[in-house]
């Protein structure tokens, strides 16, 4: 005769392999090792070179000579200025040539260090692997001797 099993007993089944299944998260692993472990975390600093593009101004202005009494002179830094009378115009024109700003920014990062386990801490931890192994291996064979005996 065979019994089904109880609709509580498969909530209580499904309730477990979910609380497994989200407590395993390799985000809440990481972080716990280091909380455990700070040596394998390692502060690291990025470079990041912005650059700040100023484009080329230009300006044009018409005076009529009567108004001036004096000599106009424009002079700044980037700034280029041509003075040019005609009759009883005076042009000026004036042009900023473009530059560019570089700002250098450095930003602390944490990193986490990747060490490669040398070969005895890798045979350590196969060692659950192995004994999971040797006993499901004994256990089939008293099985199979049990069975046939």
């Amino acid at each position: 005769m065979r019994t089904t099993p109880s609709l509580f007993s498969l909530c209580a089944k499904l309730i477990l392999f979910t609380i497994l299944a989200i407590s395993c998260s390799p985000q809440k692993r990481l972080s716990r090792l280091v909380n455990h472990y700070p040596e394998l975390k390692t502060t690291d600093t990025l470079h990041i070179r912005d650059t700040i593009p100023i484009p080329s101004l230009q300006a044009d202005t018409l005076l009529h000579i009567d108004s001036l009494f004096d000599t106009v002179i424009l002079t700044k830094d980037r700034l280029k200025v041509s003075v040019l009378r005609l009759r009883d115009t005076l042009y000026l024109q004036g042009k900023c040539e473009a530059d560019t700003i570089f700002v250098d920014r450095k930003i602390p990062v944490e990193r986490i260090i990747n060490l490669k386990p040398d070969r005895v801490d890798q045979l350590i931890s196969r060692i659950p692997w192995l004994v999971v192994g040797l006993i499901s291996i004994i256990l089939l064979i008293l099985f199979l001797i049990l069975r046939f005996k």
